[in-house]
């Protein structure tokens, strides 16, 4: 067995393996690493260290690995402030006595490299989206469970079937969305660049500042050309609204980005609309799922959504599908770090005192 580092001249091999393992998905990429290197190089320092193993046949596990630097605090982690790494991905054909010991020396190479960097914590996620993992089999390799849910829509089923799984007020509002607004689908086909900058500047003025490097847009509007993204946009009285960014890979989607004009206000909704009108979108063009997002209903230890984040949860359940597990896992390398994380942990359940 031989590990390699990632380089440019390894990125076709390496997306070409994406492709072909049923447990990679658009975030094993290298077009998602380099996304995620753009958007956190300046502020976090974010360096790309992943790397894969191979035999005489060809690769066997592909490692996304990503160290940021926060106040000179060094993680695995990946888009600014300690999100989650997808988990490697490995080759199909592997047994499972095989894979479990490719697993185990891909995860000793990640442990050599966090002594390294001087790295105080991992964090890895499997994607839910593949529907593919009956269990978290990070915490084999010495994780702590950290997992939340999603909710994953499964667009083979019939289209009334999927109608009838919306809830009824959700039904009334998407009608309602029908007759008062516009959709609008930019995929490689027709993607127009003007209007995708609209929901760039959009995406701006809803956040009320530039959350993000310009550069970082400019990656997800070439991801549209190559077929891994679409905007979806939805305008009034010939003016562009809002705008919806869903990242397709392999034929799965992901609800990746939203914006609104925070100065429209009608008491028709938009979100209503706009993501029935991406379920069918992607139903008509073969697409098996599409995960529509985070589910939060209360308070963690490691996890304290706000109502909001909760309201947002039950919105999205409102268009049906299912709610599976979002496998997540944390490893600590700093002691004093980890106590430090566990004691705020703890101290905020404690002064949490209900939701209003």
């Amino acid at each position: 067995m031989k590990i390699d580092v990632l380089n440019n001249d390894k990125y076709r091999l390496w997306d070409q393996f994406c492709l072909e393992s049923e447990s990679a998905w658009f975030w094993h990429t290298t077009n998602w690493l380099d996304y995620c290197v753009e958007y956190g190089k300046a502020r976090y320092n974010t360096r790309n260290l992943s790397f894969y193993l191979s035999d005489d046949v060809g690769i066997v596990a592909i490692c996304p690995l990503l160290a940021e630097n926060r106040e000179g605090l060094v993680e695995f982690a990946a888009t600014g402030g300690g999100n989650y790494i997808a988990a490697p991905a490995f080759r199909n054909d592997l047994k499972e006595e095989r894979l479990e010991r490719i697993q185990k020396a891909v995860f000793s190479e990640i442990d050599r490299l966090a002594q390294e960097h001087k790295v105080k914590r991992a964090l890895f996620r499997l994607v839910a989206l593949l529907n593919n993992a009956n269990y978290n089999w990070l915490l084999k390799q010495g994780y702590w469970d950290v997992s939340i849910n999603s909710q994953v829509i499964d667009l083979s089923l019939e289209k009334n079937v999927l109608w009838n799984s919306v809830r009824k007020g959700h039904k009334y509002d998407i009608n309602r969305g029908r007759k008062h607004y516009k959709i609008n689908f930019f995929d490689k086909y027709n993607a127009d660049k003007n209007i995708f900058d609209q929901y760039r500047l959009l995406h701006h003025k809803a956040a009320g500042r530039i959350t993000r490097p310009v550069e970082t847009f400019e990656m997800m509007y070439r991801w549209i050309l190559a077929e891994e993204g679409m905007l979806c946009a939805v305008s009034w009285e010939d003016k562009y609204i809002g705008f919806s960014y869903i990242s397709l890979y392999n034929k799965s989607a992901y609800y990746s980005s939203a914006s609104d004009d925070p100065d429209f206000t009608n008491a028709v909704p938009i979100s209503h609309i706009i993501q029935w009108s991406v379920i069918e979108w992607l139903k008509e063009r073969g697409y098996r799922y599409y995960e529509i997002g985070s589910q939060q209903f209360g308070p963690l230890i490691y996890d304290k959504p706000s109502q909001k984040d909760i309201n947002i949860s039950l919105f999205k359940r409102g268009f049906g599908g299912k709610t599976v597990p979002l496998f997540r896992g944390e490893k600590f390398y700093d002691q004093q770090y980890k106590r430090s994380v566990f004691d705020k942990r703890v101290a905020g359940l404690c002064e949490f005192d209900g939701y209003e």
